[in-house]
């Protein structure tokens, strides 16, 4: 008989879906599977495309809220954000699952930078929505234990793309390029980044 401690937040998948057509589904689908495991000991597979209708006529975000079953499917229009300053912060934060709950993240945002770049213990992490690459020697590196496993993430390490490994401060400011990824805004290189404390 086995023990599963139940989340007290629920959690959510951010899908991206242009003209109706959902992005890089099976990605979404093994984190959503992953997650309702692990948390809530769901083994019943719940096939996410069978839940979602994306309007076909503009790019939308498409938001999945869950715990054991699917509690509620949002369809947002997409608008990009530009991001060129980061806060760096120091903070021992649990998200290894992408709770519902993001207090935790959202606490140490500021209205003078664009998004947080968080560090734990000298190894650079995430920002608050994404993941994080950093090009150096010739390879794009992103942290080996970030606080969310993101799906854009795990799709170019699945081909190559990029490689993981422990990254610090020094990596960051040996850096020739700085990236961020997440499902809605994919792979993107911000040219003129500013880091302050």
């Amino acid at each position: 008989m086995s023990c599963v401690i139940k989340s007290i937040s629920p959690c959510f998948e951010t899908l991206k879906a242009v003209n109706g057509e959902v992005q890089h589904l099976s990605f979404h689908q093994a984190r959503f599977d992953k997650t309702r495991q692990e948390l809530y000991g769901s083994t019943q597979k719940i096939a996410l495309l069978e839940h979602l209708n994306p309007p076909k006529t503009f790019t939308c975000k498409v938001r999945v809220e869950y715990a054991q079953t699917v509690q509620k499917i949002e369809y947002l229009p997409y608008t990009p954000r530009d991001f060129h300053t980061f806060s760096l912060v120091e903070a021992d934060i649990d998200y290894a699952y992408k709770y519902c709950n993001r207090e935790a993240l959202n606490a140490h945002l500021r209205e003078d930078v664009d998004d947080i770049l968080f560090t734990c213990k000298g190894e650079l992490k995430d920002t608050s929505i994404a993941n994080i690459a950093l090009f150096i020697d010739g390879e794009w590196k992103t942290p080996l234990h970030p606080l969310l496993e993101g799906t854009t993430r795990a799709r170019l390490l699945s081909c190559g793309e990029l490689k993981a490994e422990v990254l610090d401060i020094k990596s960051l400011q040996k850096a020739e390029k700085f990236a961020i990824m997440n499902a809605l805004i994919g792979f993107r290189i911000i040219k003129k980044v500013s880091i302050k404390d």
